[in-house]
């Protein structure tokens, strides 16, 4: 059976099973000596000798300082050189895909977005591949500095077994995603839903890095949610957790692309709202912002329309971190990007219907603050979080 845990184990130097318990001591420990390194990863001291050797050369380790003396030699204290250890994101969509390479810390450094011709799994990863390899060639990095690659992607996904069980988005059913990505880009991939990665981005780089739990919500062309619960990402049995979009509330004839009505996601999938008003209204909104501008300036129409998305988010927000016990909750997409107005609004329901609850508690909504990229953000940060622990703060 195919385990995705396997990736880490590779003939490439800074994936083999010593290397990263280098790394991974250094990381933790901040910085230390060789014979630190022994004591910590119990390898022998000429093995220790040897790795830190290769890294050193290859740049990925560095000398920081000559340590004091326990009365022999002063020991050289090495840390990890961040500037030369990358990660892979990539994201997948039916309209377009985008990959970047990033550094340890969160900072994307090279992307490159493309629009592929088939939506057939295997030539859909050819052409990807090829794309990642111009994009490698033209940012001059070495391969053997890449961490891996983290795949975010709509859909229920099996993390364990790099599976993608079901995406409506690409129109996929029971891929080995992970799998052929690994053979055709010769790097460990690891693949998370893009719920899931965009609440992982917000504990790597975004505004939850002191936090052990959050709701990361997205809700414009689909509805996920991504949970985060006392430092861990919740995924579920069957890869499943934060799937709601397709939970029904109330029957009132909206109709949603499961075949169903009602559904969370028939009141939040933002081209059928816009496209409802401009049935209504008669004004074709060019820009997805455009509905809540016309709200907040007093537009009759528009600020009943938003009063009804705001009512279902307030709504699905409170349910689940009622459930939980989660009092933080971030909003990505387009509800993120449209800043602390509308957050504050949600704020506020959510705050009267957890007094209804009879509860004393106090739940925050934010929006993100990672923009277009958090997706991608989220894919590289499923490589650092199978590599490092806790989050990098420096």
């Amino acid at each position: 059976m195919y385990r995705r845990k396997l990736s880490l184990s590779s003939t490439r130097l800074i994936r083999t099973f010593n290397a990263v318990s280098v790394l991974q001591t250094l990381y933790k420990e901040g910085s230390c000596s060789r014979a630190r390194l022994t004591e910590v990863t119990k390898m022998s001291q000429a093995t220790i000798a040897r790795i830190v050797t290769e890294l050193t050369d290859r740049g990925v380790i560095v000398e920081e300082r000559v340590g004091e003396s326990n009365g022999g030699r002063r020991p050289i204290i090495f840390r990890l050189n961040y500037e030369q250890l990358f990660t892979v994101g990539i994201q997948l969509l039916k309209e377009r895909s985008s990959i970047v390479i990033g550094d340890i810390k969160g900072k994307i450094l090279f992307k490159k977005v493309f629009h592929q011709t088939s939506l057939e799994p295997e030539k859909f990863i050819k052409e990807l591949a090829r794309e990642f390899e111009l994009l490698l060639e033209g940012s001059q990095i070495d391969r053997e500095n890449i961490l891996g690659v983290g795949l975010a992607v709509s859909g229920i996904i099996n993390r364990e077994l790099g599976l993608l069980h079901k995406s409506i988005n690409l129109g996929w059913y029971e891929v080995k995603i992970v799998e052929l990505l690994e053979k055709t880009l010769g790097l460990p991939v690891f693949v998370e839903n893009d719920a899931n990665a965009g609440a992982l981005a917000e504990i790597w780089f975004g505004g939850a890095k002191n936090v052990s739990s959050l709701l990361y919500l997205k809700a414009f062309r689909g509805v996920g949610v991504g949970i985060v619960f006392e430092g861990k990402l919740l995924s579920g049995v069957k890869g499943m957790s934060g799937e709601i979009a397709h939970y029904p509330l109330v029957d009132n004839g909206k109709p949603c692309r499961c075949g169903q009505h009602g559904c969370i996601e028939s009141y939040l999938y933002m081209p059928d709202i816009l496209q409802q008003y401009a049935r209504e209204s008669g004004i074709n909104l060019d820009d997805d912002n455009e509905l809540l501008v016309y709200a907040f300036d007093g537009e009759p129409l528009a600020e009943k329309y938003i009063e009804e998305i705001s009512e279902i988010l307030a709504k699905t927000i409170t349910f689940v971190t009622l459930l939980l016990d989660i009092d933080l909750i971030i909003m990505g997409e387009l509800w993120g990007k449209v800043g602390k107005q509308f957050a504050a609004l949600i704020t506020q329901k959510v705050e009267i219907m957890t007094k209804y609850s009879g509860l004393n508690k106090t739940i925050l909504v934010k929006p993100s603050g990672l923009g277009v990229d958090s997706d991608l953000l989220g894919a590289i940060g499923l490589v650092i979080d199978e590599w490092f622990t806790p989050p990098i703060w420096c």
